[in-house]
């Protein structure tokens, strides 16, 4: 049975200073449609904040003189917990995929697992090929790293080696990156290129 997801609750906002909570006696007010309305006193804001239905809510309390801006509470918490999610989900990395192999591995079991490999590789995960040393395999250590370098050499078109085979154990482990997630962060690699030469 595959274990359960976990209920993650929505990031917490902490609440505003707003209203009657603001501490400065003057403040820079910014309007509810953006407009600029300059230096004003603490009462002053409010009774402009109160006349609109909306309140006043503290944006900058470190700025000299204090950022306050009118608008409706409600509807800044819903769009503060929105970007927030989104935030924490697009933060989110690439989950590490796996792969084993075994120093004695048939060629169509070793074609399936580079099949899979491309396929994660493709999508923009790392992949971590693990080389399992069973008995007396630990003798043939030159062959366990020419199976790791071959299975390297046929995702050359859609990875590149990030680890190079390393012994821990009774394992070889080699991590391999993603082309895909380099050439989403450099998007003008090309022509970086050429103005290197």
């Amino acid at each position: 049975m595959p274990p359960r997801k976990r209920y993650k609750p929505a990031p917490r906002i902490p609440r505003p200073i707003m209203n009657e909570r603001i501490f400065a006696q003057e403040i820079f007010v910014v309007g509810s449609d953006g407009e600029k309305l300059g230096v004003m006193k603490k009462e002053e804001a409010l009774a402009k904040a109160r006349e609109e239905e909306l309140d006043l809510i503290l944006v900058a309390p470190k700025a000299r003189p204090p950022v306050a801006k009118i608008l409706d509470f409600g509807k800044w918490q819903y769009e503060q917990k929105k970007s927030a999610t989104k935030n924490r989900s697009s933060g989110k990395a690439k989950a590490m995929k796996g792969i084993r192999l075994g120093v004695r591995i048939a060629e169509g079991d070793l074609e399936v697992r580079v099949k899979r490999g491309r396929e994660f590789l493709e999508k923009g995960h790392k992949l971590r090929v693990v080389l399992q040393f069973k008995g007396r395999e630990m003798v043939h250590f030159d062959l366990a790293l020419e199976k790791m370098k071959e299975f390297a050499s046929r995702l050359d078109d859609v990875g590149k080696i990030e680890e190079l085979p390393k012994r821990m154990g009774r394992q070889l482990i080699m991590i391999i990156k993603s082309e895909k997630s380099q050439k989403l962060s450099t998007p003008n690699s090309e022509n970086n290129e050429d103005q290197v030469k």
